[in-house]
């Protein structure tokens, strides 16, 4: 079984991670990829310039795709359940969906302001220090990440057009780990038939 769960910065993406892995899934983070990436190339994750520069310099020699070719070789034979988390463009969507027989996707909705108050608590490096810094990721989210508006097309929000499944993260973790126990038995009903 293959998961997607996409949604924007802040949504609750990596609490419904730590609540699959729980369940026996194996996660795979897109954002985990990234920073392995970045520290082999020995570039810090506070420069988001240089993290930027780097992240289009992959993108443009290895393909719009280059996170999902680093993701399906992440997944083993011996995964049974995995969930891929933090795609941000169609092109990653479609290349997994190349290389996998059925993929779930799960989008997680949360307001914006709720989702801005998380990350400032959350406060990994690459999080946004400011509003407006945040309003700079959500329209780069938004875009796949890919600089041209005109890839909006493409972006998150796409994915979450397409998804199998919605979630609302508006209340507390437990009203969460519900929502996601209902989406789970429904998902395991349809693997079933």
């Amino acid at each position: 079984m293959i998961l997607v769960v996409v949604g924007l910065p802040g949504s609750g993406k990596s609490t419904i991670a730590e609540m699959l892995r729980v369940e026996g899934f194996d996660v795979i983070e897109y954002g985990d990829i990234w920073r392995e990436l970045l520290k082999k190339a020995k570039i810090p994750l506070n420069d988001p310039k240089a993290t930027r520069e780097f992240t289009a310099m992959l993108r443009e020699k290895h393909g719009k795709d280059i996170y999902s070719k680093y993701a399906v070789k992440k997944i083993k034979k011996s995964m049974k359940h995995v969930v891929l988390m933090g795609l941000r463009s169609t092109y990653e969507l479609d290349y997994i969906k190349k290389k996998v027989d059925k993929v779930d996707i799960i989008a997680v909705r949360s307001s914006f302001n709720t989702r801005y108050n998380r990350l400032k608590i959350r406060a990994k490096p690459e999080d946004p220090k400011t509003l407006g810094d945040f309003k700079w990721l959500e329209t780069r989210e938004k875009r796949g990440f890919l600089p041209d508006k005109k890839e909006e097309k493409h972006g998150v929000l796409v994915i979450m057009k397409k998804a199998d499944y919605y979630l609302d993260n508006s209340g507390t973790t437990k009203q969460l780990k519900a929502k996601l126990d209902l989406v789970l038995s429904k998902i395991d009903q349809d693997w079933k038939s």
